[in-house]
C-alpha cells in the first residue's frame, strides 16, 4: 500500500532486519530490493547516529510513535539529511514490526553556509600547515591546487603548476602511475603506495604516496587528491641500518669462536654459522627455542644445552659477566670451551638479553698437558741420573762380592745368597728403566718375525702366568708377519703388558693375543680377563708416577709409550670393570734404519 507513499518506507521485524521497502525507499538510497533485503536497522545511518536510530526502533517496537532527524549515507557514498518517523506493526493485538517512514529534508541555508565556512577553514589550515606535499588535480588529470609544502619538496610554485599535468612522475613510471589511478578509481578507496618522484631540478627521491578520489553529491568522481611524503632519508637510514646489520653479521660469521644472543627467557634471537655448525643447527629454526626446546631436536647435544641452561641461571644470579668452562661433543671427539656470559638489563633493570661467547680452547688444554707430562718426564730424567750415580755403582760392587762367596756359602745358606743376588738383579733391572728414561737409545733396526718374538716373551712368562693360574692364547690371522723394530726393546714392551695383565688377572683366566696384518702395518691386541680400569684413568696411564698398582711407578708404560713412539707406532687402551682390558699396539711394516 506504500508503493506510491511519496516517503521511504521500510518495514523491520522485531530483530531489526528490513523485511520490505517501497520505491522511493530505493530512489533515495540508490539500492535495487534485492540490496535492501536482509539489511540491519542501523546500516544505513552514519557512524554518529546509529546509537539514536537504534533507540528510536526501540522505543517504537515497545508500541511508542517516534520522530526525528537523522543523517544517512547514499550508496554511492554522500550524505542525506531526513525526517524519521517510527510507528509499531501491529496485528491482531500484537507489535510484529516496526514501520519507518523517511522524507529527505535540507539543512538551513544559514546552517550550510556556517558548516561550509567551518569545513573550508579546516581544509585550508590542514592544506597549508601539513608537512605532506599535498596537490589537487581534476578529472582531466590537469593540476587546480597545490600548497606550499609541495613547492618546498618538488621545487616548482602553485602558478607554475595550475592547468598543467603534474610534472613530478619520471617517464619510466608513467604506465605505473596510471595503473595506479584506474586502480583508486575503481575502488573508490584512498590508495597507499611508495614510489619515486622527480624534483625540478632533476634529482629523484623516494616519496610515500597517497592517492583518494573526491565526489560530487551524486558520487561522481571530479578531482584526485595526491599526497606524497618525503622519505629519501628514512630510506636512506634503513639502507644504511641493513648495510650495518650486514657488516655486523658478516663479522660475527667470520669470528672463530661461538657466538649467541638470547633474550631474556633464554629464547634463541642469533648465532653465528660457527655454533650452528658445531652444533648441527644449520637445518634447524632455532629462533626462538629454549635450550630445552633445542634438547629435544638433537639428542646428542642433550647434555650439551642442559649445561648451557645452568651456566645460563648463574649468570642471572650474579648478574654480571661469568666465565666458565663447557664441553661441546663431536663424533671426532670433544671441544672444551672457554664461555663469557654477559647479561644485560634495560634502564629499568628488567633482563633484555644474554650474550654467550665461547672459545675453543681444546687444542690449549692439550699444549697444558703435554707440557705438564714433559715437566714429569724432566724430573724422571734428572730421577734416573741420580739413581745411576748413587745406586748402580753400590749395587754393582754388592752383586761381585755376593759372587765372590758363593763358592764358600753351604748348601743350607746358599738359598739366602740366591734371593739377595736375584733381588739386586731385580734393583738392577728398575735402575736400567731409569736410565732408558734418563738418556736416548740409539737402536738399529732389523727385520724380525712378530709373531716368533711374542711366542718368545709368552714363553718367558710361562712360569709367572702358570703361578697365576693364567693361560695366554695367540692367534695370528696373517701368518707370520715381519716388521722392522729392535727386537730386545720390543721384547720389553709386550713383557710389561703381559705382566700387567697376568697381575690384574687374581681369579686367573685367559690372555687372548691377536696379530692381524693390515696393508701397511700390523696390530697387536692383548685381551685380558682381569678386573678392568676406570674410563677416567685410562688417559693418564703411562704418566710417570701414576700406577694403579700398590707399589708401581708409573715407569713401565711409560718406557712401553716412549718404545712404539720411536718404531712410530700407536698403543690404544681400552677397558671394561669387571670384564677387563685391551691394549692394542699398532706398528708399521717400514720404519727407519736408525731411532734415537
Amino acid at each position: 500500500m506504500f508503493d506510491h507513499h511519496p516517503d521511504a518506507i521500510f518495514s523491520y521485524n522485531l530483530q531489526g532486519i528490513l523485511i520490505d521497502a517501497n520505491p522511493a525507499a530505493e530512489r533515495m538510497f540508490g539500492y535495487d530490493a534485492s540490496e535492501l533485503r536482509n539489511i540491519k536497522v542501523q546500516d544505513l545511518t552514519l557512524p554518529e547516529h546509529k546509537e539514536r536510530k537504534l533507540k528510536v526502533f526501540s522505543d517504537s517496537a515497545k508500541g511508542l510513535h517516534q520522530e526525528c532527524e537523522a543523517t544517512f549515507q547514499h550508496k554511492k557514498g554522500h550524505h542525506l539529511y531526513a525526517e524519521l518517523k517510527s510507528f509499531p506493526i501491529i496485528v491482531e493485538n500484537e507489535i510484529v514490526g516496526v514501520y519507518e517512514s523517511l522524507r529527505n529534508i535540507k539543512p538551513s541555508h544559514q546552517q550550510i553556509l556556517e558548516d561550509l565556512k567551518t569545513t573550508k577553514e579546516q581544509l585550508e589550515f590542514y592544506f597549508n600547515n601539513t608537512e605532506d606535499a599535498i596537490v589537487v588535480i581534476n578529472s582531466n588529470l590537469h593540476i587546480v591546487k597545490a600548497n606550499k609544502s609541495f613547492e618546498r619538496i618538488f621545487g616548482w610554485t602553485e602558478q607554475e603548476l595550475l592547468g598543467k599535468e603534474l610534472p613530478t612522475i619520471p617517464g619510466h613510471l608513467k604506465k605505473e602511475t596510471d595503473e595506479i589511478l584506474n586502480t583508486m578509481l575503481s575502488s573508490r578507496y584512498i590508495l597507499p603506495y611508495e614510489t619515486v618522484r622527480q624534483r625540478k631540478d632533476g634529482r629523484l627521491i623516494d616519496v610515500s604516496n597517497s592517492a583518494s578520489p573526491l565526489f560530487d553529491s551524486k558520487g561522481n568522481a571530479i578531482a584526485h587528491v595526491l599526497i606524497s611524503r618525503d622519505i629519501t632519508e628514512l630510506k636512506r637510514m634503513g639502507e644504511r641500518l641493513v648495510e650495518g646489520e650486514k657488516r655486523l653479521r658478516t663479522l660475527i660469521n667470520s669470528i672463530p669462536d661461538f657466538v649467541v644472543f638470547k633474550d631474556d627467557q633464554g629464547r634463541w634471537i642469533e648465532a653465528n654459522d660457527n655454533t650452528l655448525a658445531c652444533l648441527q643447527l644449520e637445518p634447524t629454526d632455532y629462533q626462538g627455542l629454549t635450550d630445552s626446546e633445542l634438547a629435544t631436536c638433537n639428542e646428542f647435544y642433550r647434555d650439551t644445552y642442559f649445561q648451557c641452561m645452568v651456566s645460563d641461571h648463574q649468570a642471572w644470579e650474579k648478574g654480571s659477566l661469568i666465565r666458565t668452562q663447557e664441553i661441546i661433543p663431536n663424533p671426532s671427539g670433544a671441544a672444551i670451551l672457554d664461555v663469557i656470559k654477559i647479561p644485560i638489563y634495560h634502564a629499568d633493570g628488567n633482563r633484555k638479553g644474554l650474550i654467550v661467547i665461547g672459545r675453543d680452547i681444546t687444542e690449549l688444554k692439550q699444549t697444558e698437558e703435554l707440557l705438564r707430562k714433559t715437566e714429569k718426564l724432566a724430573v724422571v730424567g734428572q730421577l734416573a741420573a741420580g739413581i745411576a750415580h748413587e745406586i748402580r755403582n753400590p749395587l754393582t760392587a754388592l752383586k761381585g762380592f755376593l759372587s765372590l762367596l758363593k763358592p764358600q756359602t753351604s748348601d743350607k745358606n746358599i738359598w739366602y745368597l740366591e734371593v739377595m743376588l736375584s733381588e739386586i738383579e731385580q734393583m738392577e733391572w728398575i735402575t736400567n728403566q731409569f736410565l732408558t728414561v734418563a738418556k736416548p737409545q740409539t737402536a738399529k733396526l732389523e727385520r724380525k718375525n712378530l709373531a716368533a718374538l711374542i711366542r718368545q716373551v709368552s714363553s718367558f712368562l710361562f712360569p709367572f702366568a702358570t703361578m697365576h693360574n693364567v693361560q695366554i692364547l695367540i692367534q695370528s690371522e696373517s701368518g707370520e708377519p715381519f716388521i722392522e723394530c729392535e727386537e730386545n726393546q720390543l721384547k720389553q714392551v709386550f713383557i710389561n703388558i703381559l705382566k700387567n695383565a697376568i697381575e690384574a688377572m687374581t681369579q686367573g683366566g685367559q690372555i687372548e693375543i691377536m696379530i692381524k696384518l693390515n696393508t701397511e702395518s700390523v696390530s697387536v691386541r692383548v685381551h685380558d680377563q682381569g678386573c678392568g680400569i676406570p674410563q677416567d684413568r685410562i688417559p693418564h696411564l703411562g704418566e710417570p708416577f701414576y700406577s694403579l698398582k700398590e707399589k708401581g711407578t708409573g715407569l713401565g708404560l711409560m718406557i712401553c709409550n716412549k718404545i712404539i713412539k720411536e718404531h712410530h707406532g700407536t698403543i690404544q687402551i681400552t677397558s671394561e670393570i669387571g670384564r677387563g682390558t685391551t691394549v692394542e699396539i699398532i706398528l708399521p711394516l717400514q720404519c727407519s734404519a736408525v731411532f734415537e
